[in-house]
């Protein structure tokens, strides 16, 4: 299982169409079986994302080349044992609420990129 959280800006993203994009990634993470959580203040996105390895990878490596995000920075990326988020889906949280279990991952599993898998987008 694998746990990615980055932040992004996301100026110019209204909170009308960040609700349509809640609704369609809620749907896909269900599918994908990803869990998480994502706070948005109305320019910057932080994000959780949990569930299968290639799966999430897959999700982030989209996200970095989605143009309503910008400076996308990799807070953290580790395989773990178990979801923080099991049954959650996409919760939305607080920008402070999501930091400070977003450091409490980062104290138990570290900052960066600690993955042995490099993050790569596979080919189709």
């Amino acid at each position: 299982m694998r746990h990615i959280s980055y932040t992004s800006m996301a100026d110019g993203l209204t909170a009308d169409e960040f609700a349509d994009i809640m609704d369609h990634a809620r749907q896909k993470n269900r599918e994908w079986q990803i869990s998480g959580a994502i706070a948005f203040d109305g320019r910057m996105i932080t994000q959780i994302l949990e569930g299968p390895r290639h799966r999430v990878d897959e999700l982030f490596l989209k996200i970095r080349s989605d143009q309503r995000h910008s400076g996308v920075v990799l807070q953290s990326r580790a395989d773990i044992k178990a979801s923080q988020f099991e049954g959650f889906g996409l919760t939305r949280m607080s920008p402070s609420d999501l930091y400070m279990i977003a450091l409490a991952i980062e104290q138990k599993y570290g900052a960066g990129d600690s993955s042995a898998e490099p993050l790569v987008r596979r080919s189709s």
